[in-house]
This record gives C-alpha cells, structure tokens and sequence, in this order.
C-alpha cells in the first residue's frame, strides 16, 4: 500500500471503509434491478440483520440482500463457509457476500463451483452471489462508480417461504428507502 493510501485509510477508519463498501454494493444492486428500492442497514424485527437490501419493484418483486465483509486478509476456508452458511440462512430470493477482491479467490472468474459447494443451497435452488470490491478503490476515489463493486458470482433464486416474506413486507410498508427510482 502506498504512504498515501495508508494516511488515508488510517484517516477513514475501518467503520468508514466499511460503509463506503456498503454504498459501492447499493450502487451495483441500483444499476442491476429495473425498478429497484434499496435500503442501507434495515433493522428488520426477527431477521439477522443485513447491511443492503434491495427490492426489484418491476415484476415480481424479489428481495435482494447483501452482506459486505470489509476484512483485511485472505478468508480461511472454513471462515468463507461460515459466512456463506450464515449469508444462505437469509430469508431472501436473492442473497450475496461482498467481499474485498483480495480475500478469497471466490473473486477468480475461472472458479469452478464444485470447488465451492457451500454457495449453493442444499436443495439446489439458490446460489449465493459473490460481489468483490476493492478497499484501495474505495479509499482513494472520490466517487462510487462502476468499478467500485464488480459482480463476481451471478446468484440465482433462492426458494422462501412465506411467512419469512409476510416480515419482510410488513417492514417495506413502514419504511422508506434510501435509494429509489421514481417514476
């Protein structure tokens, strides 16, 4: 790391880094969904909480959520399936763990996924999206823009039950986004 980045990352604070990555995933969920909704750090009541949620609102309304690790070393094995156990629990059609592109090779585009069972769900409908963000990036940019979150592992639709979703909903009636497309 260079002298300027250091200053600068000492300056910003690992909470900051952490939530300039928050933004840098938002923002990559925004461009990716047609009509999205994105809330930053919902308190869900009864839901382990989640540091992006985004609501496609064109069709049929699935939920996208993310949780961003911000960590400064390479993931052990068993840290990296300990997340994505804990991401797959996530009542959401759509779930991702974002992580910085340096701390797992999760973020290598040649990746084979039966190297990587954990990122699918035990009944094969779902796969956990891997989102990669570099911390560098994110520190010395004065802006969140298209390269500041990359889409690493597309995820595919999780199966949810309904009484999860009825919780969800109920909390989309009471709060509004911080980010929304108006049309």
């Amino acid at each position: 790391m260079t002298p300027v980045l250091e200053t600068a990352s000492l300056r910003l604070g690992s909470r900051r880094t952490h939530g300039r990555a928050i933004n840098a995933v938002a923002e990559l969920l925004r461009r990716r969904l047609s009509v999205p909704e994105i809330y930053l750090d919902p308190k869900i009541p009864r839901l382990s909480a989640v540091d992006v949620l985004a609501v496609d609102r064109a069709g049929s309304g699935d939920f996208h959520a993310a949780e961003v690790k911000a960590i400064g070393e390479l993931l052990p094995r068993a840290e990296l399936r300990r997340m994505l156990t804990a991401v797959k629990e996530l009542p959401f059609h759509y779930k991702y763990l974002a992580l910085p592109s340096y701390a797992s090779n999760l973020a290598d585009p040649h990746l084979r996924f039966a190297e990587y069972p954990e990122l699918f769900a035990e009944t094969g409908i779902g796969r956990v999206g891997i989102i990669s963000f570099d911390p560098k990036i994110l520190i010395a940019s004065t802006e969140i823009d298209r390269t500041s979150a990359v889409l690493t592992i597309k995820p595919e639709r999780f199966l949810v039950r309904g009484e999860k979703l009825s919780i969800i909903e109920k909390f989309l009636t009471k709060a509004k986004p911080d980010m929304s497309v108006r049309l």
